[in-house]
């Protein structure tokens, strides 16, 4: 596989471990259904802005990680990115976008059917999740089919 192709892995296991790590530790003894609406809002508020600077930061350093990795173990350096690459990215973001507003649009939904906050970040949370991965599953079959 190339690298292009194993970063892709890569980055769909981090999709899927950094926020379900992060959140069942945050979350683990949390009485979230004894909060007002007032003390969710500001609960979910403080944790979204936790969550995206520790995601950031973790999957900067799972980037570098598997560049010094991959590196060692092919004895070549990274690829570098050329206009293939640019237009793979490119095509797969605008289709992940869209998955993410959905996952946006169905958590104002649920604020419309008057369900709880939580339901909101949640589904605010699965979109992105589901967006990133169906992002890099895109780019896999891009670098699979050879665009």
């Amino acid at each position: 596989m190339s690298y292009h192709e194993n970063r892709n892995l890569v980055n769909m296991a981090a999709a899927i471990l950094v926020p379900a790590v992060y959140f069942y530790s945050r979350l683990n003894n949390v009485a979230l259904s004894s909060m007002e609406s007032a003390e969710l809002l500001k609960f979910w508020g403080k944790q979204m802005m936790i969550y995206i600077l520790v995601a950031i930061g973790i999957r900067i350093a799972i980037e570098i990680l598997y560049a010094i990795v991959y590196s060692a173990i092919t004895k070549e350096s990274v690829p570098k990115t050329d206009e293939r690459d640019k237009m793979i990215e490119l095509k797969s973001k605008n289709v992940s976008q869209v998955i993410f507003i959905f996952g946006i649009i169905g958590g104002m939904g649920a604020l419309a059917l008057e369900m709880s906050v939580t339901m909101f970040f949640v589904s605010f949370l699965v979109g992105g999740v589901l967006a990133e991965l169906v992002e890099n599953t895109i780019q896999l079959v891009y670098y699979k089919r050879g665009f």
